[in-house]
Parts: C-alpha cells; sequence; structure tokens
C-alpha cells in the first residue's frame, strides 16, 4: 500500500509540473514575437513602437518543432531582497539569451544553452538561471532570445533565491525517485534473465533502457553530470535518444501487441516507423533533426490509439496481461497526446508538460512490465507443469519398466517350466505303442501349446527391444519353401511364385517369423480340408518404392471372418476362435516385424463368398 502512494504522490508531483510548496515569484507580464528570419536585435524588437507586436503568453512558448527564433519579453516586480532567479526550462534549448536592462537604456547580453560549456551557466543546474538584480525598487522588462532545432518550448519561473533552493531539493529528491523506478524495471527485466530467449522481454529491456538514457537526458542530467565539458556530445545526445526512442517503442509495441503478417496494416504501420526512425538517423547529422523529430513525434501519435485497438483483440483472444497492456496504452495516450499538441503548439505549454509525459510514460511502463511479468508468470506455470509432467511419466515409465522386467522373469521362469515337462510329455508319447491317432493329436497339442509359449516369450522380447534384424540378401521364396517342409499340412497350400523374383534385403529369420505365422494362421482358421493359396510377386507400393507382394488366402472357417479393426491387435481372438489353441499374438508379430522390415501387412475381408487374404509387402531394399 506504500508503494502505491508513492507511485501516486510521484505522479502527482510530475504530472504538476514537479513543483514544491515554495511560491514562485510571479511575473507580471509574459508575451512572445516571432522572428522568423532570425535577424532581429534587442534593439529592433526593444523600441516603443514594436511592443504592440508582442502577443500575451502568459504560461510561456509552446510552437512546435520549427526552426523560427522567437522573442520573450517579461516584466518582473522588484523585491525586497533586489534579487531574483529567473530559470528557463526545458534544459535542451540550444540557444538562450537573456538582456537585462544596463540602466542606461542599453542592455547586458548573458548567454547559455545546451551548445554551451555546463560552466559558463549562472548557477550549476540542470536548468538555465540567471541571477536578476534589482537596484531600485522599480520593475524590470527583460528580453530573451531562444533558438533551438529542437522544439520550441520556453517555460520561465521566477524564484526568490531561498525559494529557489527549497525547489530544486524536492525536484532533485523526487526525480531521484522516478529514475530509481526506472532502474529498477530495468534491473529487474535483467535479473530474471529472459530477455535472452524471449524476444518482447529484450525489446522491452532496450526499450527501458532508451527511455531511461532519454528521460536523463531531457532533464538535463547528460549535460550536468556526464558531458559539462563536451555540450555538443549532450547535444546530439539528446536528439539522437529521441529518434532511437520512438524507433525502439515501435519495435516493442509491435511484438507486445502480436502483429505480424496476418496483420497487414498494422505490421506496415509499425516497420514503417522503424523504418522512418532509422532513416531520421542521418537526418541528425545533416542538420535537418527539426524536420525529422516533427514527422516522427506525429506519426508516433498512432501507437497509443492502434494499440488499444489491437489490444481489444488480444483480449477477446484471452491472451495473458491483455488489461494491464490495455492501460498502459490509455495512459500513454493522455500523456502523450497532450504533450505531442502542445509540443506541435496545438495546445499552449506549461511546467505540467514537461513532467506529466514522463509520469505517464512511467505508469505506462509498469503497466507493461507487468502485463510481461504476467506472461513470465504463466511461463513458470507451464513450465512447472511440463516439469511436473515429466517426472510423473519418468516414474510411469519406471515402473512399467519394472513391470515388464518382472513379467519377462516371470514368462522366463513359466516357459522353461512349462516345456521341460511338455519335452518328457513328448519322449514318452514317442516310445507308447497303440493308436496313433491318439499319438498324433497329443503330439499335436503339445505342439500348439509350445508354440504358444514361444509367441508369448517372441512377443515380450519384442516389447523389451532385444528383437534387431540383420539385414542381409535373402530369397523369399526359398524362405516359404522352408516354412512349407516344416509344416505338417503342407499338402493344403497351392504356391505360384512370380519367376526371377529378386532378393531381398532383409532378416530371414523375422521374415521367417512372419510367413511360419501367417500360414499357421491360415491353417488354424480356414475351412477344413480347404486349400490355401500363397503368391508371391514383384509389386511396386503406392509411392512407388519397388517391393515385394506376399498373398495368403484362405476360406473362412467355423471361425469366421476376423474383425477388419482388431485383427492385429495384441491378445485379440474372435470368440468362436478359442476352439482351436492359440495366443492372439501371431497377427500381432506379423504386423510388428512387417514394420521393422519397413513393411506393412493389410488384412482383406472376404467378399461374397470369397476368401479371407492377407497381404504382406516387403521392400526390396532395407528404408
Amino acid at each position: 500500500m506504500r508503494a502505491i502512494h508513492l507511485l501516486i504522490t510521484l505522479f502527482v508531483f510530475l504530472a504538476s509540473g514537479g513543483q514544491a510548496q515554495a511560491a514562485q515569484w510571479p511575473i507580471a507580464e509574459l508575451a512572445k514575437l516571432v522572428d522568423p528570419s532570425g535577424e532581429e536585435t534587442i534593439e529592433s524588437i526593444s523600441r516603443p513602437e514594436r511592443a504592440a507586436e508582442f502577443i500575451a503568453a502568459p504560461r510561456g512558448l509552446s510552437a512546435g518543432y520549427t526552426r523560427d527564433v522567437h522573442w520573450l519579453r517579461l516584466r518582473l516586480d522588484a523585491p525586497e531582497t533586489g534579487l531574483l532567479l529567473l530559470e528557463i526550462q526545458p534544459p535542451y534549448l540550444d540557444d538562450v539569451q537573456l538582456y537585462l536592462p544596463d540602466g542606461s537604456g542599453g542592455f547586458h547580453r548573458r548567454q547559455t544553452g545546451d551548445r554551451y560549456l555546463f560552466g559558463t551557466r549562472d548557477i550549476p543546474t540542470r536548468g538555465f538561471v540567471f541571477r536578476v538584480a534589482f537596484p531600485s525598487p522599480a520593475a524590470q522588462t527583460l528580453y530573451l532570445r531562444v533558438e533551438t532545432t529542437s522544439t520550441s518550448l520556453v517555460l520561465p519561473r521566477v524564484f526568490l533565491p531561498a525559494e529557489y533552493a527549497a525547489t530544486q531539493t524536492t525536484e532533485y529528491l523526487l526525480l531521484g525517485l522516478f529514475y530509481g523506478l526506472m532502474l529498477a524495471m530495468l534491473l529487474f527485466n535483467l535479473w530474471h534473465g529472459y530477455w535472452r530467449h524471449d524476444p518482447e522481454h529484450r525489446a522491452f529491456l532496450i526499450y527501458i533502457s532508451i527511455v531511461l538514457a532519454f528521460m536523463f537526458a531531457i532533464n538535463g542530467f547528460l549535460a550536468q553530470y556526464l558531458f559539462p565539458d563536451a555540450p555538443e556530445i549532450a547535444h546530439h545526445g539528446l536528439s539522437l535518444l529521441v529518434i532511437l526512442s520512438l524507433g525502439a517503442a515501435a519495435h516493442f509495441h509491435r511484438l507486445i501487441l502480436a502483429i505480424n503478417r496476418e496483420t497487414p496494416f498494422l505490421n506496415a504501420y509499425f516497420l514503417g516507423m522503424i523504418g522512418l526512425s532509422t532513416l531520421s538517423l542521418p537526418a541528425l547529422w545533416a542538420g535537418y533533426f527539426t524536420e525529422a523529430a516533427h514527422l516522427l513525434t506525429l506519426a508516433a501519435l498512432l501507437i497509443p490509439i492502434l494499440g488499444l485497438l489491437r489490444t481489444a483483440s488480444l483480449w477477446r483472444q484471452g491472451r495473458t496481461g491483455s488489461s494491464f497492456i490495455a492501460l498502459g496504452y490509455a495512459l500513454s495516450l493522455i500523456s502523450y497526446l497532450v504533450n505531442v499538441l502542445s509540443i506541435q503548439g496545438v495546445l499552449p505549454g506549461g511546467h505540467w508538460q514537461l513532467y506529466s509525459f514522463q509520469g505517464g510514460a512511467l505508469l505506462a511502463l509498469i503497466s507493461f512490465n507487468y502485463a510481461l511479468y504476467m506472461r513470465l508468470r504463466d511461463i513458470h506455470k507451464q513450465r512447472d507443469a511440463a516439469l511436473e509432467e515429466v517426472r510423473q511419466t519418468r516414474i510411469a515409465h519406471q515402473a512399467e519398466k519394472l513391470s515388464r522386467e518382472r513379467q519377462g522373469a516371470l514368462l522366463a521362469m513359466l516357459t522353461h517350466e512349462l516345456k521341460t515337462p511338455l519335452a518328457v510329455i513328448r519322449l514318452a508319447l514317442d516310445r507308447l505303442t497303440g493308436d496313433s491317432g491318439v499319438r498324433h493329436h497329443a503330439a499335436r497339442a503339445i505342439s500348439d501349446i509350445n508354440s504358444v509359449i514361444d509367441r508369448c516369450r517372441y512377443a515380450d522380447r519384442l516389447d523389451q527391444g532385444e528383437i534387431h534384424g540383420e539385414r542381409q540378401p535373402c530369397q523369399l521364396s526359398e524362405i516359404l519353401d522352408e516354412c512349407l517342409m516344416q509344416s505338417h499340412q503342407a499338402a493344403r497350400f497351392r504356391c505360384q511364385f512370380q519367376a526371377g523374383i529378386p532378393p531381398l534385403i532383409s532378416d530371414s529369420a523375422l521374415l521367417r517369423t512372419i510367413c511360419s505365422n501367417l500360414m499357421d494362421n491360415a491353417l488354424k482358421y480356414s475351412a477344413a480340408r480347404s486349400l490355401i493359396e500363397i503368391s508371391l510377386q514383384t509389386q511396386p507400393h503406392p509411392n512407388g518404392s519397388p517391393g515385394l507382394a506376399l498373398a495368403i488366402a484362405n476360406a473362412p472357417g467355423q471361425a469366421g471372418a476376423p474383425d477388419p479393426a482388431r485383427v492385429f491387435q495384441r491378445y485379440h481372438r474372435e470368440p468362436a476362435a478359442y476352439a482351436q489353441t492359440g495366443s492372439g499374438l501371431g497377427l500381432y508379430l506379423v504386423r510388428e516385424l512387417a514394420l521393422q522390415l519397413g513393411g506393412e501387412i493389410a488384412y482383406h475381408p472376404p467378399q461374397a463368398d470369397g476368401p479371407i487374404r492377407f497381404i504382406l509387402w516387403l521392400p526390396l531394399e532395407s528404408r
């Protein structure tokens, strides 16, 4: 709460012109005269007949960017102490000449400005302060000649010496607080480090750095503290910062408003502002800063207006921090609009103008910074959520890995413990005499159980990543012949192989597993004693890759046709298929091994009274 009160106090101070409680000495008369040619002299403009040409300007001069010379006439009543201090703001005026009556009808000239050494000023302070002595109680009429390439804004204030000292103490204190807040924002954005990889934060960091330097220069501290003996550096430095601040502003606002090619008008405007700022740099050194700055400040008026309109769209899209971005643009629009219109001479100037712009800019930057902070907070939340998701995934993966290891160990144990007694039973069957049909069925049952165990173990090894193909030339037709020779029902197969089948670059062991599973599946689930057709031919893939197509077709048996959506699923068996011994792993292994070899397996359901067909496609070369 104290911080909010402090910010409010600072803004009220800046908006009110930074004036302390000490009262100013009243200026009895303040009038202005325009000198377009710059050829007027103190003798010509102080003649009595020229007095009517001066126009009353009780709030000072605000003529905008112009090369015209301006004269101001001030009439001051004499104080009892006989000494007043005349302060001329802002501190960036090029040439300021004060003409004081010499008591004999002439004038003494005192000259200063931001193009003169800081040490030549009457009082070493950020503004231009002249001592005005009153040898008698009579009022004095003073003349002020101002010529500048910056905005022609002249704001005189008059103080008694003691009151001026109190005013300066307060102003420097609050300006120090102002710069402290700006510097704190700068350091905060440097500290969190997101500018390294986030373009918005990087642009904001550049923008606030330039604005901080610009505010430091515009208040006269560049000449007072950094370049007291190099006035040209301070003078051109401020002009350069004006251009850079507008270019940096356009770049930052383009990013924070998410402007890109999808918003062509806004994109063209902001890129144009960046380009115009860049083109204004040569104009600075060529002596055309006045014209360039006039154009830039007018063009920059659209930034807060377009920003408000664009923010409304982002708010509807639910973009984080949109409300604070809108607040920043509203503050910018108010302070900037009033300031620019005053700079351009549309509105009357005043000391409030010097500081209201800075106060509005500070609050706008705080709003933008908080919007970025909200976005930063969301990034942190998303990062934490992602890290937690990764952690949970690792835990689940470790648990799954442990479960698979246990499952593998159990399966290995069962395989060993089951195969050993099965081998003993088979050996005993071979020694028995009697009904050969009974022995045949018993042997077949033992073979089926062995097959189920082998497939379960094979599927587990495949899941564990233990199955790796070794690619080498092999003939698929020869592998099919080997599988036929090992089949107990080889007579049921009818083979048709295309002549001159080229060799595959593949793994013969995996191909043998694929073929034996496809043939075993056809034998189990085809109609009893029906023929099974096997064809092998060259066939390119739809993408043009050369390959071989192996088709196995059989008439549907009692189990019927499998479900196309689940035929290759692990452990899936049709309800009517349970009459046969099986594991539901055969076709699953076919698909997984085919994919591992770069091939594909497709199931074609029977049409009308047609057969069930499985087609395996394999590439001729490994891929």
